[in-house]
């Protein structure tokens, strides 16, 4: 019965934001971390298509990989390249890229049931046609099982998370850049492989905030 009740409200706000918001864009989104033997050393390798549209009308193709290692059950460093090409809304659609050098720290926590990540962020950003600029990023996740403690094969979960970008060091940009805020529902197919469905609702600057349906996958791997 929560299961349902679950699905049903994410369906509800997905129908909500079509209705009464902007258009609902999509993101379908890949996350995957391959462990290096019995190293304290993995692979974080993620590929995001963004749309506009759920599908029809491209916005970003997001590419990410990092060497990251472990620094102890609790923590985690990632060091990594990511590559981001993007495209105007509608036609003439101006393509740009943008090369991205990033570090982050991931911190675990348990409270009861509920799975805690902190995760912090820095980012150089080399964008075509524009100046050098940094950014720094936190985001809270949150993983609630709702029948299976484990969250192991054939388990589902709740999925929350609230991530805020600032622009610290740069006079001539805001400091407040985005948020994002996410609410979903995930499905483990396997011990290792989940899925997740969920709407995030995504403010930049200033404007008014956008409505998006996620898809995203979640493997973890062993070389």
């Amino acid at each position: 019965m929560l299961i349902r009740q679950i699905l049903l409200l994410v369906f509800f706000l997905l129908m909500f934001s079509a209705l009464y918001g902007q258009s609902l864009q999509g993101w379908l989104i890949y996350f995957g971390n391959t462990q290096l033997g019995s190293s304290r050393f993995s692979i974080h390798h993620e590929v995001q298509l963004r749309d506009y549209e759920v599908i029809g009308d491209h916005q970003q193709s997001l590419f990410r990989t990092g060497l990251q290692y472990k620094l102890s059950s609790a923590a985690n460093v990632t060091m990594g390249y990511a590559g981001v090409y993007t495209e105007l809304e509608g036609a003439p659609n101006k393509p740009y890229w943008e090369n991205r050098i990033y570090q982050e720290a991931i911190i675990r926590q348990h409270i009861a049931n509920v799975r805690l990540r902190h995760r912090f962020r820095f980012e150089e950003r080399f964008v075509q046609g524009q100046d050098f600029r940094t950014r720094a990023r936190y985001c809270l996740f949150l993983d609630i099982p709702i029948h299976d403690k484990t969250m192991m094969k054939g388990a589902f979960y709740g999925a929350l998370y609230e991530e805020i970008f600032i622009q610290p060091f740069h006079k001539n940009l805001s400091t407040f850049d985005r948020n994002r805020l996410y609410g979903g529902v995930g499905y483990k197919v396997s011990d290792n492989l989940g899925v997740q469905l969920g709407y995030m609702m995504q403010h930049v600057g200033k404007n008014k905030g956008t409505n998006h349906v996620l898809l995203s996958f979640h493997h973890q791997l062993r070389y």
